[in-house]
């Protein structure tokens, strides 16, 4: 119970903080007509800002709106990053993310999708926004398309006579996603974010198991998954598979709720905790050291995520 009054108050300053920090967020329009800040150009998750940067510039306004359309589509869609990056080389490949009106037979549009296959009318193909989505209803139907490689998940979707071609487009399309998802990612409601950090204030000094989900015993990302959950936002089990589930969120704009990513492994970071503001966070470190509030900003930080609500899909 000592954590209780503190814990109230914080809550208050959270909701407070995050409301003004939407508020940021939806201060401009993106090109779907969407709230969205276009690119956060002074602090980047990508391991080479220059380099993305570079990328961004090579890419003319028509081409940059229709890769950030692309990206926040599979945000709403409540899909990870990975599908964003492998529709952004799809298109880069098929018309250099432009909205071709012709193409080979019918093809036609961002991704060359043609109406004799079932991809919609002329005029829907020609819509990007039900394009990108149509697209991305076909890949979440590949069995394992998260963990094929590009071309592989591509080619299910495509069924392109150069499937190998999607390969050079990767590079460049992971790092546009990188660039542009953490600017155009859609905020958390304040009660979400309330209820997240509520749930993990609620089990402070509960000791660390790995593998535990609660109610009396966590590791750090069974503490983080079932955070989320009290909130109504499913998120995978692994930190892992949790970093690669969220849009990135650039250093310096990370937000409470948001998910605090450490210790880099082969297959993604190995450590994850939930951002409750001030440098601050709620995690479960290890099995010497119950679970507790403490600083993020550390030499083994990975980056920032922001789970997204999912939403339910037609098949």
């Amino acid at each position: 119970m000592k954590y209780a009054a503190a814990g109230a108050a914080l809550l208050l300053l959270v909701i407070a903080a995050f409301a003004a920090a939407a508020a940021v967020l939806t201060s401009s329009a993106g090109p779907s007509g969407s709230a969205c800040l276009y690119a956060a150009t002074s602090s980047l998750p990508e391991r080479d800002p220059a380099a993305a940067l570079s990328d961004l510039a090579s890419l003319d306004r028509e081409q940059q709106d229709n890769a950030a359309l692309i990206i926040q589509t599979a945000q709403h869609l409540g899909l990870p990053a990975r599908a964003a990056v492998i529709a952004v080389a799809v298109a880069m490949q098929e018309s250099r993310l432009r909205n071709l009106p012709y193409g080979h037979l019918d093809s036609l549009g961002l991704f060359q999708q043609r109406p004799s296959q079932g991809w919609g009318t002329p005029e829907q193909i020609l819509t990007p926004s039900h394009a990108a989505r149509r697209f991305y209803d076909r890949l979440v139907t590949v069995p394992r398309w998260e963990r094929l490689p590009l071309t592989k998940a591509a080619q299910a979707v495509q069924r392109s006579a150069f499937p190998d071609a999607y390969a050079a487009w990767e590079p460049l399309a992971q790092r546009t996603v990188d660039l542009l998802a953490g600017a155009c990612v859609p905020p958390i409601s304040g009660e979400q974010v309330a209820a997240v950090i509520a749930y993990a204030y609620a089990q402070l000094g509960k000791p660390y198991v790995w593998g535990a989900e609660g109610p009396h015993a966590f590791d750090c990302s069974g503490l983080t998954m079932r955070a989320y959950q009290a909130a109504g936002i499913s998120i995978p089990r692994v930190a892992a598979d949790q970093w690669r589930h969220g849009p990135p969120i650039p250093p310096g704009q990370e937000q409470p709720g948001d998910l605090a990513f450490f210790n880099p492994q082969p297959d993604g970071p190995g450590h994850v905790g939930i951002v409750i503001g001030n440098g601050q966070m709620i995690h479960a470190p290890n099995r010497r050291e119950t679970v507790k509030i403490g600083p993020y900003h550390r030499g083994d930080l990975v980056g920032f995520t922001r789970p997204v609500l999912r939403q339910a899909r037609s098949r």
